[in-house]
């Protein structure tokens, strides 16, 4: 019976977030495909666990700054291929088309609310017709991100799970959020959107942002460790912080201090100096990828 009772729970969650998402009108925010897509992204992973939600992200994240890059030319590829020459135009119709396609995939059951947020993108773009057109092409260079960073994250070594239940401290550490109860992701927004960046250099911060949380999980749900078992939210925080900093240099920003919580006794302390270490070398390490091209 308890059982019944916790899947019924579970279930009526579920539609409850559904009928959240498909009640909140898309608008948008600034006039920026990468801020609104982000923010879908934001409110479609907001259900999943951690982990998945990180990898989801990052996938969203990587095909919408990809398919711009590929038609902007302005950083080295990871996943496709380098053009001989910019194509001169702005790729935010093909980031729209790829953050769709990602999401639907992703998450099947939202795709009416999908389709309707892409509408509602490709609407807001001047022309219409081109519009919809470069999101075409957008999915097309989004399914073939999505299906090369899929086949990538099925390695052992680089798949985001949820924490295993013989670690139950691991488990708590991989759940757990900063000290002030923010996400992640909405520290990082309020950074980068804090600031005046073209479209394509926002979408490459998310991706550098959103890679690094998905491989902390992964880290973290990959290795073996002793006595210290590293605080994910630290790791997190230092991750993000090595990104943030190097983008725009040492701040004070009052979101980017709740990235890091403070640990009191000694055990937490050894956790939280571990998390750090962690996330330093996965933040330095997103920072080698896509590199501008001189």
């Amino acid at each position: 019976m308890d059982t019944q009772i916790s899947k019924g729970w579970k279930i009526a969650s579920y539609i409850g977030c559904a009928l959240v998402m498909l009640l909140l009108p898309f608008s948008p925010a600034r006039g920026d495909a990468v801020s609104d897509w982000n923010a879908i992204a934001v409110r479609m992973t907001a259900s999943s666990e951690h982990p998945r939600g990180a990898q989801d992200l990052a996938a969203v994240h990587v095909a919408m700054f990809e398919a711009m890059n590929f038609v902007e030319g302005k950083y080295v590829p990871r996943f496709l291929v380098r053009q001989p020459a910019p194509l001169g135009a702005s790729g935010e119709a093909e980031a729209i088309g790829a953050a769709h396609h990602v999401l639907a995939q992703l998450y099947p059951g939202h795709k009416a609310y999908l389709d309707a947020a892409l509408e509602r993108s490709l609407a807001a773009l001047p022309d219409w017709d081109a519009a919809y057109r470069a999101s075409i092409w957008g999915r097309h260079l989004g399914g073939n991100v999505y299906a090369s960073a899929l086949s990538a994250a099925g390695r052992p070594s680089n798949r985001a799970r949820a924490p295993a239940s013989g670690n139950p401290k691991l488990a708590q550490l991989l759940t757990s959020s900063g000290a002030s109860g923010e996400t992640w992701s909405s520290i990082a927004a309020r950074s980068i959107e804090g600031r005046a960046l073209q479209p394509i250099e926002r979408a490459r911060i998310y991706a550098l942002v959103s890679l690094a949380a998905s491989k902390v999980y992964s880290a973290a749900g990959d290795a073996r460790y002793g006595a210290a078992v590293p605080c994910v939210s630290c790791a997190l925080g230092a991750a993000i912080r090595v990104i943030l900093d190097s983008e725009f240099g040492s701040t004070s920003e009052s979101g980017r201090a709740y990235l890091i919580p403070v640990r009191n006794d000694a055990d937490e302390s050894q956790s939280a100096k571990a998390g750090e270490e962690m996330g330093t070398r996965i933040g330095l390490e997103a920072l080698t990828y896509y590199r501008r091209i001189k």
